[in-house]
């Protein structure tokens, strides 16, 4: 009887499968072209596995809002009662019902490896079932200078139509990986060098300030963005620090050629978040992938800082505009599923951490500032996530108490000094900053921002910005020429950028999510209300940027750049200003 029943389900699935490849198909996307910087190279054999995820279309999105704002927002009764995924999936997923149906068509079409996420359905196939599954044909691609290799498809690629009614986008089929593009800043040579040492005395870092019960991670995109643990240990040794190897288990990342910009981010989140556990993930494609599957871990570190970003309307794939349509949604849409994303990773108790970019307010996609309209980046102008400007020391001193072997031997260090918003001039990159298009001004800034805005600074034209946005960046920390240990670029060299910015104020941060899991047990989660309510309360615990401006871009400047200026209090240049962490330690401590 068992028998009999396998073999009409076989049949049922065999005719269900058949039905499904003739019912009318709609199509996502038609790729003609690809980035100028990857080349096709052939064909993939059929048994190549291949991976996707299917984003399910959300539900009660009005309930998960509130409870994210509730979590995060000091006073509100819930502040910091995060929920588990378990809990959050129950409000956003479809039915159980719904999944199921959009399971069924899978495993009719022969995909046997399936994840059910709740709100998304990850799935690994080979290429021979995803080309029936999209009715589409799929190649090998190779990078020009990384040597990484990819499978996606050109030409159209579709699913049934009835199927579209759950499913709001698909990825990992047609997009093509982010490939970090950044070389070291040639310094000035009037410069001096940034040590952890020079962050921990410009920053007023307690000395025995540690985060040893907390975890911090970086997230890198696309291939060629691994990192050396040699390096790492090579590094702290040189800048006198221990810091511990990451967990096998803390690393979610292939092995590909190491990377400056994952240099960078892990070796100054772990100097300056001193003792916490440490983690590094690779997502071979963009925002979206990686903030499902981080939420989806089951383990993952308490704060996180992303140093990627592209202009809003130029979402998803940064090299090709309008790459979005690859996901079959708009550059809106994809924005708005990543920010409840983010908010899904927020209310679950991550801080989020975003570098704010190196191309001022007119961004990387107008370094000429030929348009009319500022282009904000994202995610930086998410307003779930906390945006990290740079600044430089135009007047550094050399004066470190205790200077590490690295500043006795191959660098002058500074240990203070005039600190300004970053300037071409002087860095050879602006500070990104301004007001996103897509995102509302939350409440949290309000305050701020129309201090701002009134204040008499002059602005740029009206019709360049959205003054009603959600305003950027919220702080601001050291970015320029920051000593990095690095074999693929020669040993010991020095970088910048919003890259440096990031990760060193999200290990500042680190230290005080010690002091509130020192207390009660639970992280800061998300930051921006906090730290915008502590200002208000106590403006000491930054220190004000009033110097610079974000007008030029990291391709230069001239008389059509426009952008913003810094000015007393917050600024769309350095945010609320740079931290004062011993004040900001005092804070959490006194006010959790």
């Amino acid at each position: 009887m068992r028998v009999a029943v396998a073999f009409c389900l076989i049949l049922a699935a065999a005719a269900f499968a058949v039905h499904a490849i003739s019912l009318p198909r709609q199509v996502f996307f038609e790729r003609k072209s690809f980035p100028s910087e990857w080349k096709l190279v052939g064909f993939p054999a059929s048994t190549d596995k291949f991976s996707f995820t299917l984003a399910l279309k959300q539900q009660n999105l009005d309930v998960l809002d509130r409870t994210f704002w509730a979590v995060s927002t000091p006073g509100n009764p819930e502040y910091r009662n995060f929920l588990s995924r378990e809990e959050i999936l129950a409000i956003v997923s479809p039915s159980a019902h719904d999944r199921t149906i959009v399971k069924n068509f899978l495993h009719s079409q022969g995909v046997m490896d399936i994840v059910d996420r709740g709100d998304n359905i990850h799935c690994k196939s080979t290429v021979a079932v995803a080309e029936k599954l999209f009715k589409t044909s799929f190649y090998v691609f190779s990078h020009e200078t990384k040597n990484v290799r990819i499978i996606r498809q050109m030409g159209e690629y579709s699913l049934p139509a009835y199927i579209t009614k759950y499913v709001e986008m698909v990825s990992g089929v047609s997009e093509f990986p982010m490939i970090k593009k950044r070389a070291p800043r040639t310094p000035n040579v009037a410069d001096a060098a940034v040590v952890p040492q020079t962050l921990s005395a410009v920053y007023n870092i307690p000395a025995d300030a540690s985060a040893s019960n907390t975890s911090q991670g970086v997230i890198e995109f696309g291939a060629g963005e691994y990192f050396s643990p040699s390096s790492l240990q090579t590094f702290a040794k040189n800048v006198g620090l221990t810091i511990a190897p990451l967990e096998s288990s803390h690393i979610i990342s292939p092995e590909p050629p190491v990377g400056i910009e994952g240099t960078l981010d892990i070796q100054y989140i772990a100097a300056m978040g001193t003792d916490a556990a440490n983690w590094y993930w690779t997502e071979t494609n963009w925002l979206y992938d990686w903030s499902s599957s981080f939420f989806a871990a089951a383990d993952v570190p308490n704060i996180v800082s992303l140093s990627y970003g592209w202009a809003e309307y130029d979402q998803c794939n940064p090299e090709i505009s309008d790459e979005c349509s690859v996901l079959g949604v708009n550059a809106l849409q994809y924005v708005t599923r990543v920010n409840t994303e983010f908010q899904k990773v927020g209310t679950r108790g991550v801080s989020i951490i975003v570098a704010s970019g190196d191309s001022g307010a007119n961004g990387r996609t107008d370094g000429g500032c030929t348009d009319k309209i500022l282009h904000p980046d994202y995610p930086a102008a998410s307003p779930y996530v906390t945006s990290v400007g740079a600044t430089q020391l135009e007047t550094p001193e050399v004066k470190l108490a205790n200077p590490p072997p690295v500043c006795k031997s191959s660098f002058q260090c500074a240990s203070g000094g005039n600190e300004t918003a970053v300037s071409y001039a002087f860095s050879q990159f602006t500070s990104g900053g301004g007001f996103s298009n897509f995102a509302a001004q939350p409440d949290y800034q309000t305050d701020a921002v129309k201090a701002y805005l009134s204040s008499g600074v002059a602005l740029p034209p009206a019709s360049y910005f959205n003054v009603s946005g959600r305003a950027y960046p919220d702080v601001a920390a050291l970015g320029h020429n920051f000593v990095i240990y690095d074999l693929s670029e020669g040993g010991f060299v020095e970088v910048g950028g919003t890259s440096a910015s990031a990760p060193s104020f999200a290990g500042m941060m680190s230290l005080a999510n010690q002091v509130a899991l020192a207390k009660d047990g639970k992280p800061l989660g998300f930051l921006n209300p906090f730290l915008y309510q502590m200002f208000a309360a106590q403006p000491n615990t930054f220190r004000d940027i009033i110097y610079g401006d974000n007008k030029c871009t990291e391709d230069g400047c001239s008389l059509s750049c426009k952008g913003f200026v810094a000015a007393k209090g917050w600024d769309p240049v350095t945010g609320l200003g740079v931290p004062d962490v011993t004040n900001i330690l005092s804070y959490v401590s006194a006010n959790l």
